[in-house]
């Protein structure tokens, strides 16, 4: 029944899921996401859509919760980067079970199993987060010991000119 009436109002609660992620963008930003469709132009918009779609397609498709890593991969990657606090950025994936319910037109059995599958869906999102903010602090640190190998090099060989010069005057 659950998944019937799922697949029934599939395309409404992604439409509606869709502009919940995107207004919780600035004004201006989740105007651009959501009016430019075309993945050359509006890269971010595309993998938005592309990742919510294929996670609510799965939902809808009985998947099991390991296929959902790509799709949260698309999207998170992204909100990992930005100024988005870890509760905001996986905070999406929980919007779905008020959507869910909005859009039912009636009671359905099986709320509490897809109300677990979303927990585990946003418990996962959050993994992806500290994944990619992981790497992003690995690429950060390496980039500040790589500066200062830089910095300890032109140091020396400041220091070597400054021996090589008989008056301790620059050369």
């Amino acid at each position: 029944m659950l998944a019937r009436e799922l697949a029934r109002h599939r395309e409404s609660i992604l439409e509606r899921w869709i502009g919940s992620v995107m207004d919780a963008y600035p004004e201006e930003t989740g105007k651009f996401l959501k009016e430019k469709g075309d993945p050359f132009s509006n890269p971010v918009g595309a993998g938005l859509r592309e990742g919510l779609a294929a996670i609510v397609g799965g939902l809808v498709g009985g998947e099991e919760d390991e296929a959902f890593e790509q799709a949260l991969d698309r999207i998170i990657r992204v909100r990992a980067v930005q100024d988005f606090s870890a509760a905001a950025a996986v905070g999406f994936v929980f919007d779905l079970k008020r959507i869910v319910r909005e859009e039912l037109d009636q009671p359905v059995g099986g709320l509490a199993e897809l109300d677990g599958r979303i927990d585990r869906l946003g418990m996962q999102a959050f993994d992806v987060y500290m994944r990619c903010r992981e790497q992003m602090w690995a690429i950060r640190a390496k980039e500040i010991r790589s500066q200062s190998l830089g910095i300890m090099e032109r140091m020396q060989e400041w220091r070597e000119k400054k021996s090589e010069n008989p008056g301790n005057r620059p050369p």
